[in-house]
């Protein structure tokens, strides 16, 4: 027989939310040390 397991909805949407924060605080760290600083950018014509 199957055992039953009880998962409770809002302990997991609050997982849910706390991975999708770090996911884009993690994607904003990274776009920043993508980008050149202002001084390396080339100026437009």
């Amino acid at each position: 027989m199957d055992s039953f397991t009880y998962i409770n909805i809002f302990e997991t949407k609050a997982l849910e939310y706390v991975l999708l924060l770090s996911f884009w605080a993690l994607f904003i760290f990274l776009v920043r040390y993508l980008t050149p600083p202002k001084d390396k950018r080339r100026k437009p014509r």
